[in-house]
C-alpha cells in the first residue's frame, strides 16, 4: 500500500502543496530521478488520519499538533501578511498596524481550519475585532474573494506570490511584529521509509534546522 522505494506518498494542505513544496520536489528529483513523489491535497484533519492509518508516508500541515503516535518536525515559518485588493484603502500603506483592521470586512477560513485558529489568536492578542463576511475551507477561494474586494484577509505570503506579481492582491507587512504561520512535517512513529523517503524528509528539514 505504501512505498519504500519507487514512490513516496505525500499529503499536504493545499497552500503548502501548491506553493512551498514544488521547489523541494525539484531538488529531490536531482538525487532520486526514478522516485515518484506523489502529492495529494487534503484538509489537515484528513492528513493526520491518513498518516496514522499508514495510507501516506509524509504529511505537511500548518500549525502542527503534537501527538505521541507521530514524529513531528518543524518545516517553514511562513510570514503572514495583510492581503487586500489594490482598490482597498489600506492597499497604499507600506506597513500596517494590526489595529487598523478593527471592524474591517474580513475573509477568513472556516472555524475548524488550524490557520483560522492561529489567526484568531493573533487578532485576540491585539484586541482586534474584525467583521467576518465570508468563510471558506481553502485558500484559493479566500484569495478570489480578496481580489474582488469583498474584504481583507491575513494570509501566508508564500501562497499569494502569483497574485502579488500580477498585482491582483496587495500584500502588506505588519508594523507590530513579524507574524508567522508555523508549518510541520508529520510521519507516523516507527514508519518504515526507504532511503529515498528518509532523504526527502531530511531535505524538508534542512530548512528547519
Amino acid at each position: 500500500k505504501s512505498s519504500t522505494g519507487s514512490r513516496i506518498n505525500v499529503a499536504a494542505i493545499y497552500s503548502i502543496g501548491m506553493h512551498t513544496l514544488p521547489s523541494y520536489v525539484k531538488k529531490f528529483m536531482v538525487s532520486y530521478p526514478n522516485v515518484n513523489v506523489h502529492i495529494e491535497y487534503f484538509s489537515a484533519d484528513r492528513i493526520y488520519e491518513m498518516v496514522l492509518a499508514g495510507d501516506i508516508d509524509i504529511g505537511l500541515v500548518a500549525v502542527p499538533k503534537r501527538d505521541k503516535r507521530l514524529d513531528v518536525y518543524d518545516f517553514e515559518d511562513e510570514p503572514l501578511v495583510l492581503a487586500c485588493s489594490p482598490k482597498h484603502p489600506l492597499s497604499n500603506e507600506s506597513q500596517v498596524d494590526i489595529h487598523k483592521l478593527q471592524f474591517e470586512r474580513f475573509i477568513g477560513f472556516e472555524k475548524d481550519v488550524p490557520t483560522r485558529m492561529w489567526i484568531d489568536n493573533i487578532l485576540q492578542r491585539y484586541n482586534v475585532v474584525v467583521r467576518p463576511v465570508m468563510e471558506f475551507d481553502n485558500i484559493e477561494t479566500v484569495k478570489r474573494a480578496v481580489e474582488i474586494n469583498s474584504g481583507i484577509s491575513i494570509l501566508p505570503q508564500t501562497a499569494i506570490l502569483q497574485e502579488i506579481g500580477s498585482e491582483t492582491i496587495k500584500a502588506i507587512g505588519f508594523s507590530n511584529e513579524n507574524f508567522v504561520r508555523p508549518t510541520g512535517i508529520i510521519v507516523r512513529k516507527n514508519k518504515l521509509l526507504g532511503q529515498a523517503g528518509r532523504y526527502f524528509i531530511e531535505l524538508l528539514r534542512k530548512k528547519a534546522k
